[in-house]
């Protein structure tokens, strides 16, 4: 009998007695940075919480239905039984180190997801074995896959009535697009009354049959299934054997057409149970890494079974942070300039992986770079800030850049979580995840900059100040709550709150609306926001009316303006401010927009809500041109202070929007022509904002009300439904929702022709599970519907399907509303 306690045990006192000090020295080549992804309730947060158990980092097993697991630890969260917050874990295995983060499935929190996926390296997709692949396993598995994130799948809750491990295996091939590599197949022992009971796996690669034996999963019998070198097996296991037999000979063939040295080691004996384990776990982990083949295992995290040999799995066959490719980094500067053209240069930054020091950017080892990902508020520590380290260390004390604001920031302590309960540690280093303490000026997305070499800013160039790590995504918020303070004296604790609460979530969006004096706070969908009001009144404690959640619409207009001037009319040219500007909307691309307008193609600035400004060529003022001519930036304000005034003043115009008052979407601000004083020693462009902002305004008062219009988010809808239901489902869509029907797709016929047909290919074990089973075909419903028509929709979903429906929204586009629905949407 093997057993994983002795790990547990072994790891636990260690953790105990270093303080994790001793984790952080572990090499880069033995740290594993994974995210555990799904639909929502597959078993992610059950499934971390054993493997926090197993590594000994606990002595129980936390349970998300008595609401005490590690990773959910938010007040709502054990409320509800859901995860909202991705959490991070540091997990000690087999003298490796795995940083997790727990990801929410459910579609409200996907920014959650994006974030996380930003900083892993590798990622466990779970599914649920009656369930399939669901709405929301399609839409993180294609996050991650855009991101070149390598995937293990593990087939989760086995033990349940209904389980189908070959089904779903075939669902993940055809509805995903990847090649199916069985690591582990179900093993089942048959019960008193005849029936099937889950209680093991048997490993392809290994040959060997794992039984978990007791409660907790510690211990496990283990059975060679090889039946040479004179190894006899017990005819009780003569079944499995022979279907591991058959699986192994298939994962040799599907290795082979993708690894010669396989094929090759295969022809030395041409037997399939002699190609040595290391050869097949070497192939599979290179051609994970590669993205060209999923591993596939199984087990039922909630019976305790199967979870030790996806850690190992996670070891295996995931990427350290030496076997990814290296950041995409840039750094914009404003101190080099080509004479010739004079244009501003943004260069790239080079950024290699060394096998020693892991990611070594700027080809300078001494540099530290790292990306904050996320911000919480603990209620004892305060703001803490999540960083992935990308290369260099980071020591606890040091002094640190911000490289957007560049500010010069010294950072408290550096931890790393078990959940909620953080721990202190002296340094990070480069493919290490933990946390900042002691700045409140640090945001989500930020890039932060210092010398490892003396813990300072001290030695960092001008460049490396300025280096940007690939920014986090934010999706646009589709849906919207008024927020009130009860009294006056509220509204100070009120905007405090709310402030703290985008800080740690810049999904959400904050807004003034002018014409109802009412502060807007718009988020990614109703639970979201459902959410954040439960946060605000129960744990803040903050007494504020928040009205019921509505759709966010927005203005646009039909045609494009006329150029408007406007200038402070100062009678000095030392002081004169001025700029003249047109507006031109477009409804799809933005490049597509672009090709019609003539401007100057190196300065395009994206602003919000799908709005872009543009500068006609040959607009630069001259003060600026003679900048751009200097060996050296000659002006006191830099050209970014300058610009940003521009951007700034057509923010805040478009955001006030309107006659409708609603914001502005789809617009492009073209910049005709603009001046500043010709002063070098030029300290304030506040005027440019002010002048920017009546500019819009004047430009958008000159358009009658014909050339204006209102926007409405339109969603793309993957519902998933059991066959005898599509047509109710589709009927309501059409008649209740305004839906239009895009296609519906039986089950297995998903995919590309290339993925119908490797489904069709791989082999699985039957699914014996499935015996007596009256098992109906599952279909894909894609539409797409006008978002005010879908609110409250999963409800209803659910009481059309009693409960089997699984939906998936996320935005399509934005719409022109109809003249005769305007007055009813306003409304």
């Amino acid at each position: 009998m093997k057993s994983w306690h002795f790990f547990a045990r072994q790891f636990h006192q260690s953790t105990k007695c270093l303080n994790y000090n001793s984790l952080l020295n572990t090499l880069p080549s033995s740290v594993r940075n994974i995210g555990i992804i799904s639909h929502i309730d597959a078993g992610k947060t059950t499934t971390t919480e054993r493997m926090i158990f197993y590594s000994g980092l606990t002595n129980r097993i936390g349970n998300v239905d008595e609401g005490d697991t590690v990773t959910d630890y938010l007040t709502q969260e054990k409320d509800r039984g859901i995860t909202i917050q991705s959490a991070a874990v540091t997990i000690p295995w087999n003298n490796y180190k795995i940083n997790v983060i727990d990801t929410p499935g459910h579609a409200d929190f996907t920014f959650e997801v994006i974030r996380s996926l930003r900083v892993l390296d590798g990622a466990i997709t779970i599914l649920d074995s009656v369930a399939g692949v669901e709405a929301q396993t399609e839409k993180v598995w294609r996050q991650a896959k855009e991101r070149g994130i390598p995937i293990i799948a593990f087939v989760n809750k086995m033990d349940r009535d209904g389980s189908g491990f070959g089904r779903t295996v075939k669902e993940i091939v055809g509805k995903l697009g990847t090649r199916a590599l069985l690591v582990n197949i179900p093993y089942f022992e048959i019960a008193k009354d005849g029936g099937k009971i889950f209680k093991g796996v048997a490993d392809i690669l290994t040959k060997k049959l794992l039984i978990w034996e007791d409660v907790d999963g510690k211990d496990v019998k283990v059975i060679d299934l090889d039946p040479h070198d004179q190894n006899i097996i017990d005819e009780k296991y003569f079944k499995i054997a022979n279907e591991l037999a058959n699986c192994r000979e298939a994962v040799v063939e599907q290795l082979g057409e993708l690894d010669e040295h396989v094929i090759d080691c295969f022809l030395e004996t041409e037997n399939y149970m002699k190609v040595p384990t290391k050869i097949l776990k070497d192939s599979l982990r290179k051609l994970t890494i590669a993205g060209k083949v999923t591993p596939i295992l199984c087990g039922a995290s909630f019976k305790n079974i199967g979870v030790q040999p996806l850690l190992d799995a996670v070891i295996d066959f995931l990427p350290s942070p030496l076997e990814i490719l290296p950041p995409q980094v840039s750094s914009s500067t404003i101190k080099k300039f080509k004479k010739e053209n004079k244009k501003l240069l943004t260069s790239s930054i080079e950024s290699t992986i060394d096998a020693k020091f892991g990611c070594i950017i700027n080809n300078n080892k001494n540099l530290t770079t790292a990306l904050a990902f996320k911000v919480i508020h603990h209620p004892n520590r305060g703001l803490m800030v999540f960083v992935r380290i990308y290369s260099g260390k980071l020591e606890s004390g040091s002094q640190i850049i911000n490289s957007r604001t560049g500010e010069k920031i010294k950072i408290n302590k550096l931890l790393i979580m078990n959940g909620e309960d953080p721990l202190e540690v002296k340094f990070l280093s480069a493919g290490d995840i933990g946390v900042i303490t002691g700045s409140n000026e640090i945001f989500t997305g930020d890039t932060l900059i210092t010398n490892a070499k003396n813990k300072s800013t001290n030695g960092i160039t001008s460049k490396e100040e300025n280096i940007q790590l690939l920014p986090i995504p934010i999706p646009p918020p589709v849906f919207s709550v008024s927020i009130e303070p009860d009294t006056i004296g509220a509204k100070r604790k009120l905007d405090e709150s709310l402030s703290l609460l985008l800080k740690e979530d810049p999904s959400l969006k904050l807004d003034f609306d002018e014409e109802t004096d009412q502060t807007i706070l718009s988020g990614m969908g109703e639970l979201h926001l459902e959410i954040i009001k439960d946060r605000l009144v129960s744990d803040m404690k903050v007494p504020a009316e928040i009205g019921q959640v509505r759709v966010s619409f927005k203005e646009s207009i039909l045609k494009s303006s006329n150029s408007i001037f406007k200038s402070n009319e100062s009678t000095s040219d030392d002081n004169l401010f001025s700029v003249s500007l047109s507006l031109h909307p477009f409804e799809n691309d933005l490049n597509e927009a672009l090709e019609f307008i003539d401007h100057d193609s190196n300065h395009l600035y994206l602003l919000d809500e799908n709005n872009a400004l543009i500068f006609a060529p040959n607009s630069m003022p001259e003060i600026i041109q003679k900048a751009f001519s200097a060996n050296k930036w000659p002006m006191f304000l830099t050209f970014e202070k300058i610009i940003k005034s521009l951007l700034s003043g057509a923010t805040g115009a478009l955001h006030i929007g309107g006659p409708l008052h609603l914001p502005l979407h789809s617009i492009i601000v073209k910049i005709e022509s603009w001046s500043i004083p010709s002063r070098f020693d030029l300290d304030s462009v506040t005027p440019m904002i002010q002048l920017t902002r009546e500019a819009i305004r004047n430009s958008l008062d000159e358009l009658s009300n014909n050339n204006k219009t209102v926007l409405e988010p339109v969603m793309l809808i993957k519902i998933q439904v059991p066959e005898s239901d599509v047509g109710i489902v589709s009927q309501d869509l059409m008649s209740a929702r305004n839906a239009k029907i895009m296609y519906v797709e039986e089950e297995g016929h998903d995919g590309e022709i290339w993925a119908r047909e490797q489904m069709e290919r791989t082999y699985t074990p039957k699914d014996e599970t499935l015996k007596g089973v009256d098992v109906k075909g599952r279909v894909k419903i894609v539409a797409e519907a006008p978002l005010r028509d879908m609110i409250g929709y999963l409800g209803k979903l659910r009481g059309l399907t009693g409960g089997r429906g699984s939906l998936d929204m996320e935005l399509s586009g934005m719409a022109r509303v109809g003249y005769d629905r305007i007055g009813e949407i306003l409304n």
